[in-house]
């Protein structure tokens, strides 16, 4: 799998280029002590590694001479005994697929032997796929190429962010059914907070309920859990989840499981004692009939801009029925985000500006409304699998009617 990816993407590459990805390395945050290490994901879509301080070289001369060489750490008996051993050039094999295994002292001058060809000197070092934000920052792959550059004074720099998009925004069988268990993983998690929600619960308390979850499901966290209640669920990056329901309170909770890297991103409002009140069901209505109307709309050719615009003109109809565009108001008073992104190996995952759907794309389908005042936030999102004609709502099973929601916290 990995090795066919590689082949794909030398497909899509210039002659004369070399191209480098990196794993990382996890930062010190204090004294001795590092930060998590999260693996470059995609280096781990084209190596299936997820260790620290690789790095992957691609070589291409021309399109019937390229290379793959992975550069890995040497192996340190005396670090084994403290942290584990550094992987093994037979175990990278193994996983990658990659024959030519090397040790990372000789990056820079296994790259400088490609230098020049039969005369011709490389063109492009090729970074990967760089941020904006990364590439204004000091980074390793930078540092790279800047030594490169004093090598070849010739070679340019560039980032093939758009090459690595276009491949990792459509998903094979294996990482949509990847996709499929932490959804899964993720549906029990909050089928979870659901059973053991009553007035006055903590917000941490239940979001313990979904960490247990996940711990017992061997997965990670996509990313920082939402568990907002009240008030709070009308901010839309709320993490600090320190807070306790009232009696009346809706509780926001915005999360998702990670398996094997594949993430679920999912959203489901509740009544923290197992019923809405009139009011609530008014607003949670109108947010589920926009959370059905973009799944009726998502399919190929179409951008997740427009999928927005067509929830912004829903609400403007609905809203002003129930009042609530008066005095000035207007929908983005109510609703602030936009109601899709990419999902996949990262939770916002890449993805270029206004690129048309395709099928194979996940995406995330995430209306929402927020009305401070009333102390309501609510948001319902689905993870969406774009098909031929249409799309398949992967999180279907996670219920998200009123009836159903009520009916189930009643009964458990």
């Amino acid at each position: 799998m990995y090795k066919k990816r590689r082949e794909q993407l030398l497909t899509m590459l210039d002659q004369y280029s070399i191209t480098v990805l990196m794993a990382g390395k996890a930062p010190y945050s204090i004294g001795d002590a590092k930060y998590p290490f999260e693996v470059n994901r995609s280096f781990y879509y084209y190596t299936g590694l997820d260790k620290e301080n690789l790095v992957l070289v691609l070589v291409k001369l021309d399109e019937n001479t390229t290379k793959e060489i992975l550069f890995i750490e040497s192996y340190d008996e005396v670090l084994a005994k403290w942290v584990g051993g550094r992987i093994r050039p037979n175990q990278a094999k193994e996983i990658s697929g990659i024959e030519d295994v090397r040790y990372l002292d000789t990056l820079l001058q296994s790259i400088g032997t490609y230098l020049n060809y039969n005369g011709k000197v490389i063109d492009f070092i090729l970074c990967g796929d760089l941020t904006k934000q990364e590439l204004e920052q000091p980074n390793a792959t930078v540092d790279l190429f800047n030594k490169i550059k004093k090598l070849q004074p010739q070679v340019e720099f560039t980032n093939i962010y758009d090459k690595i998009c276009s491949m990792r925004a459509i998903k094979d069988n294996h990482e949509i059914e990847l996709i499929k268990k932490a959804i899964d993983v993720t549906q029990e998690g909050i089928e979870t907070m659901m059973r053991y929600s009553h007035a006055n619960v903590w917000e941490n308390e239940l979001e313990a309920y979904f960490d247990f979850v996940l711990k017992c499901k061997n997965c990670k966290h996509a990313f920082n859990t939402i568990c907002a209640t009240g008030k709070n669920a009308t901010i839309l990056h709320y993490v600090e989840n320190n807070d306790y329901a009232k009696t009346d309170d809706l509780v926001l909770c915005d999360l998702g499981a990670s398996y094997q890297y594949y993430n679920a991103d999912i959203t489901r409002t509740f009544p923290v004692n197992g019923k809405f009140t009139n009011r609530q069901k008014e607003i949670y209505d109108i947010v589920l009939r926009a959370n059905k109307l973009v799944e009726s709309l998502a399919r190929p050719k179409v951008t997740t801009k427009e999928l927005n615009e067509e929830v912004i003109k829903f609400y403007e109809v609905e809203l002003a029925a129930i009042g609530l565009l008066e005095n000035g108001k207007t929908v983005k008073d109510f609703y602030y985000h936009g109601v899709s992104h990419m999902l996949g190996l990262e939770t916002h995952d890449v993805a270029l500006v206004d690129m048309p759907l395709k099928p194979g794309c996940v995406i995330t389908n995430e209306p929402g409304l927020y009305l401070e005042d009333e102390d309501i936030g609510i948001r319902i999102e689905d993870d969406l699998l774009i098909t031929e004609d249409g799309c398949i709502n992967l999180s279907k099973n996670i219920i998200k009617e009123i009836e159903e929601i009520e009916a189930f916290m009643v009964k458990n």
